[in-house]
């Protein structure tokens, strides 16, 4: 995250990633060569895989510094935790139900987050990087034909997505305190 613009990248990784992984993360997705180049100065708290050998050697090999946050400190992990509640509730509103989508869903929930205004800059992370408003795609119909499915598929889908709600329904009612 850019502490001037608030931009956010949300990047979708299974577990908690080594330094070695971390590294090529960082390389791949985020900062080098693509979109912003290096940045001066890394803030990160002390999870392990920020302070394995590794990162610190990668760190200082790129020509950054890194300033490790601490515990509860409300300038260094504030705005990560408000990002970070931000990322778990546009995931709730939008997972599906196996909640097998969330990685897809991320790159929606970045530029969700990307493109609200932020309060203390009365602008959006993007028009700060860019000078410009984002341009979103036009609103799709609410029913959107889907090319890889037939009708009858689409369908299909639909009846097995009301079955396994009315399943889980009945097995909440039988336990009247799973009910919420």
């Amino acid at each position: 995250m850019d502490l001037f613009s608030k931009q956010a990248y949300f990047i979708p990784c299974k577990g908690l990633p080594s330094a070695r992984k971390l590294s090529k993360m960082f390389v791949n997705h985020i900062y080098i060569y693509r979109l912003h180049g290096v940045p001066r100065r890394i803030i990160s708290d002390r999870g392990v895989q920020f302070t394995e050998k590794f990162w610190r050697e990668f760190i200082q090999a790129i020509g950054s510094s890194q300033d490790l946050s601490s515990g509860f400190h409300a300038q260094t992990s504030g705005l990560a935790v408000k990002t970070n509640q931000f990322i778990g509730q546009y995931l709730r509103c939008y997972v599906n139900y196996q909640q097998t989508n969330w990685a897809d869903l991320l790159l929606f929930a970045e530029v969700a987050y990307n493109n609200a205004v932020h309060s203390s800059t009365g602008l959006t992370p993007f028009q700060i990087n860019t000078g410009v408003e984002f341009v979103p795609m036009p609103e799709l119909p609410r029913h959107p034909s889907l090319p890889s499915m037939s009708l009858t598929e689409w369908m299909d889908a639909i009846k097995d997505s009301w079955e396994n709600t009315k399943k889980a329904l009945n097995k909440a009612a039988q336990n009247p305190k799973d009910i919420s």
